[in-house]
């Protein structure tokens, strides 16, 4: 996990009367651009933040409970609004669940918040608090947006590790207040849930914080100016889902106590990149085994890799756990003794990197 903090005022470039220079300038700008895509993009629009007390052992979280959570996603589906569905117990509980429940309480459930205040909805009333929930939605597209989110994903299917990098952005001067930060990973699940038989699709279940804390990553206490950015990074490994089930939710908090109140936020889908290799052009160039031994095989289909590379094999954490150079011939054995597991088994050559992906037993 990483977790940086990175203060930021406003800047002027100096004059540039040479034009070459210009267009190198405006050259890096593209560049840049197009690799930190979205997370220079900070959404400027206000958002409402869901949250569903659930769990998957409850019966009216199945029943009255579901139907409402299908009509928030079918009624709210082009509007600014982040759901999370937050499992306090059950299968599908976890330390970021339950720390995050707490900081809102209730008891019982299903139980749904807006902006952290428990709505009180029930079977009967499901209509009526859908359209309310419209209401505050409407209300706040008419409120200035006094600090925004942008928020690149990107999931690595070769290394299964997930990168995420964030920017906030204060769009007005606010005079005071504690100002806090949170990243959220949310994951589409199948699971049982009772009251409903065979597998259901959960949405947006909150699954963990991608920072060191749920709440508690400051960013500042007091005054902050017009103009002042933040930016934060955060990983997960060994995500073996597709990228398309996976979203990531940043949480702008304040603090107000002990507890901590919705200020603005921003949700984004992962997308499936790889960093590290071709899978396809892999197959052309090695193929990699286990042998009954326990030792990593490789055989070369590509003579380009007989010689000059270097083979790096790597958990799926990215830790390097052995590196051979290759010796010219076209099966090549390494021994070194290795854990049950996925593992990343990559070939460089000059500016060639190709990997593959194998499961030892």
């Amino acid at each position: 996990m990483i977790y940086n903090v990175l203060y930021k005022n406003k800047f002027s470039l100096p004059n540039i009367k040479s034009i070459k220079m210009k267009k190198f300038v405006i050259f890096l700008f593209l560049v840049c651009n197009y690799f930190i895509g979205q997370a220079q993009d900070v959404n400027t629009k206000n958002w409402i933040l869901i949250h569903e007390r659930t769990a998957t052992w409850c019966p009216h979280c199945g029943t009255w409970g579901w139907t409402m959570k299908e009509q928030i996603f079918d009624k709210y589906a082009d509007e600014n609004v982040l759901f999370m569905a937050v499992h306090h117990s059950g299968d599908l509980m976890n330390t970021t669940s339950v720390e995050f429940d707490k900081n809102f309480g209730g008891s019982g459930q299903p139980l749904f918040f807006v902006d952290g205040v428990n709505i009180n909805a029930n079977s009967n009333n499901i209509a009526t608090k859908i359209e309310e929930t419209q209401w505050e939605i409407d209300y706040k597209k008419n409120e200035n947006t006094l600090a925004g989110v942008g928020i690149k994903a990107t999931l690595d299917p070769i290394s299964q590790l997930l990168s995420v990098d964030a920017k906030i952005e204060f769009l007005t001067e606010l005079e005071s207040g504690d100002y806090y930060f949170g990243l959220y990973l949310l994951e589409d699940v199948l699971n049982r849930q009772e009251s409903r038989t065979g597998l259901q699709l959960h949405k947006n279940v909150l699954r963990k914080s991608l920072l060191t804390n749920v709440f508690n990553n400051p960013l500042q206490s007091g005054k902050i100016d017009k103009g002042t950015t933040f930016t934060l990074n955060g990983s997960a490994m060994g995500l073996t889902a597709a990228a398309e089930k996976y979203k990531i939710a940043g949480v702008i908090w304040t603090k107000v106590g002990n507890n901590y109140r919705f200020f603005n936020a921003n949700l984004v889908n992962v997308v499936g990149v790889s960093t590290s290799s071709d899978i396809s052009k892999a197959d052309k160039d090695f193929d990699v085994y286990q042998s009954e031994s326990g030792n990593i095989i490789l055989s070369f289909k590509n003579e380009k890799f007989l010689n000059n590379s270097i083979i790096q094999i790597t958990d799926i954490s990215g830790k390097v756990l052995a590196t051979s150079n290759i010796d010219g011939q076209n099966t090549q054995t390494i021994s070194v003794p290795f854990l049950p597991g996925m593992h990343i088994v990559t070939i460089k050559e000059d500016r060639n990197v190709v990997s593959k992906k194998i499961v030892l037993q």
